[in-house]
């Protein structure tokens, strides 16, 4: 990485590469580079032109600002202190509550159109998650952005942790609307029994968990984390009574596959509360001369 008028830029030299592009720009991309050049000796294959396409649809805060036959230039337009941690782990709550809610209303009655975007939405929580750790690296590196974002570097790190933790749990959100959408007809799941009983309570201690990122009430933050666990072992317990009773295999296999998706969603929110109070704990932390 090079210094360019105090911006940072990276070279790719695609002409070397026969595959695995789209992992060194995501590299350069968290590295927290503001330009990354991708060169080649002959003209720039169609190939590498769809890499470099598909990276800027999975990022944010990148556009290509200089597009030639042997060179691709691709710039930040995004100030990484612009915008604060808060508001990416905000939308990626949205996205995931959204497809887990979509799902719940899908097998309650509701058009099965609610779910005709699930793709697009679990897109958006990997790109939320790659600019949080993109934002991370620069408050590492830079301490004028460490301060314009009001962190530390422990803290950021925990904001990193979580959104790795609402990542996960947005790729089982996924997996759970995409097998209501897939096997909507053969399901017969009721909602107040487990798994479904729990998806109301997850979301209203999800809420709690968010919400007190602001308000920082340790309490509540721990009665969640309490909640989410007690759900999760009601969940593993009511799992081997899906084995019994008379039902086809592909409906058994629906129905026990979303009870382990919305089991690892509970599963993930106490990692969430659990990161949550060692961040809130550090920023109680006391010096003692």
């Amino acid at each position: 990485m090079q210094s360019e008028s105090s911006k940072s830029s990276v070279t790719i030299d695609c002409f070397k590469l026969s595959d695995g592009l789209v992992d060194l720009l995501i590299g350069a991309y968290l590295s927290g580079a503001d330009i990354i050049k991708v060169v080649c000796s002959s003209n720039i294959p169609r190939k590498v032109r769809k890499d470099i396409r598909n990276f800027l649809r999975d990022t944010r805060g990148m556009e290509i600002g200089l597009d030639e036959d042997k060179e691709i230039r691709i710039l930040s337009i995004l100030d990484p202190s612009e915008l604060s941690f808060q508001v990416s782990i905000n939308r990626m709550y949205i996205l995931i509550s959204s497809l887990v809610n979509d799902a719940y209303d899908v097998l309650v009655g509701e058009d099965l159109e609610l779910l005709s975007d699930i793709e697009d939405r679990e897109r958006q929580i990997d790109a939320r998650r790659l600019l949080v750790e993109r934002q991370v690296a620069a408050a590492v590196k830079k301490p004028v952005v460490e301060r314009n974002l009001g962190t530390d570097r422990f803290s950021a790190l925990e904001h990193a942790n979580i959104a790795r933790i609402l990542e996960r749990m947005g790729d089982h959100a996924a997996r759970l609307a995409f097998l209501v959408r897939d096997n909507s007809t053969t399901i017969k799941s009721k909602t107040t029994e487990m798994p479904l009983r729990a998806i109301p309570e997850w979301a209203e201690q999800l809420k709690i968990l968010v919400h007190n990122m602001y308000t920082k009430d340790v309490s509540l933050i721990h009665g969640a984390k309490l909640s989410l666990g007690r759900l999760m072992k009601e969940i593993e317990g009511n799992e081997g009574d899906l084995w019994t009773g008379r039902k086809s295999s592909e409906r058994l296999f629906s129905e026990f596959q979303i009870s382990e998706s919305i089991r690892r969603i509970c599963a993930y929110g106490v990692n969430f509360a659990e990161s949550l109070l060692n961040m809130l704990m550090h920023e109680r932390m006391e010096s003692i001369e």
